[in-house]
Parts: C-alpha cells; structure tokens; sequence
C-alpha cells in the first residue's frame, strides 16, 4: 500500500539535508497541533450526519463509519455502543419501526448488524414499493 501527503504539505516539511526522521517529526508536529481543532470538527460533523443527506443506507453508514475512524485517528474513539446510537437516531420517519427494534436490544446491535438490519429493511420497502406500483398499474378502469 502506497501512501502520500499532498507536495504543500511535502514542502513545508522539508529542508535542505533533512531526514526522513526529521520530516517524520515535522510531519507528526503539524498534525498535533491541529488535532483538537480537527477533532472538534469531526465530531460536529458527526453530530449533524443523518440518512436525509445520503440517498441510501449505505452511503450513510460509510459515512458515519468514516467519520468514527477518523475520531479515532485523531485520539477520540467512538465505541460501538455510541456509534449504533448515532446510526439510529438519525435515521428519519421511514425507518421509525426499525429503529425502535434495534434500539430496544440489550445489548445494542453491532454497528456492522444494525446495517444489515437497515439494509435489509430498505430493501423489503423498496420491493413493497414496486409492488404496489406494479398492482396499481394492473388495475383497470371501470
């Protein structure tokens, strides 16, 4: 696996003569001392995702699962406990009956079994849907 950081970044950090140590530790400095701004952010970001901003439950599930990694990077870890919580609680209308399946579990769900819960829910709604569409377009007038 290959990783890079962008040529801003890469000079900023190096100077004549540096070592790769040397960048290391600049490199590690600069990410420090933002990572409580950084965290702050993501955590705001992470507060204020819901389904409505996603066309799917998995777009939205990856992007609150992106935004837990990216806590975790930065020092703040989010348990599955408050993850699960988030998913459900900013789930909208459509999902009501579900969500208050899951959360009423003890213990919660795993992250990873709430989105197979949700996506499979998604999936039966979507299917009642065309259903219902196919038997009204059968219909005929009297």
């Amino acid at each position: 696996m290959y990783n890079t950081i962008s040529s801003d970044l890469l000079h900023t950090i190096l100077e004549p003569n540096t070592t790769a140590y040397e960048a290391w530790t600049a490199l590690e400095n600069i990410f420090q001392d933002n990572k409580s701004s950084r965290a702050i952010h993501l955590l705001h970001k992470f507060l204020d995702t819901s389904l409505d901003g996603f066309p799917n439950v998995s777009a939205y599930y990856q992007a609150l699962k992106v935004l837990s990694d990216q806590l975790g990077n930065v020092g703040n870890p989010v348990d599955n406990e408050r993850l699960v919580l988030r998913l459900i609680s900013s789930l909208n209308d459509q999902y009501e009956g579900i969500a208050t399946i899951l959360q009423q579990q003890d213990p919660l769900p795993s992250f990873y079994d709430a989105r197979s819960k949700l996506i499979l829910f998604e999936i039966r709604k979507a299917e009642q849907a065309l259903h219902a569409a196919q038997t009204a377009g059968n219909r005929t007038p009297c």
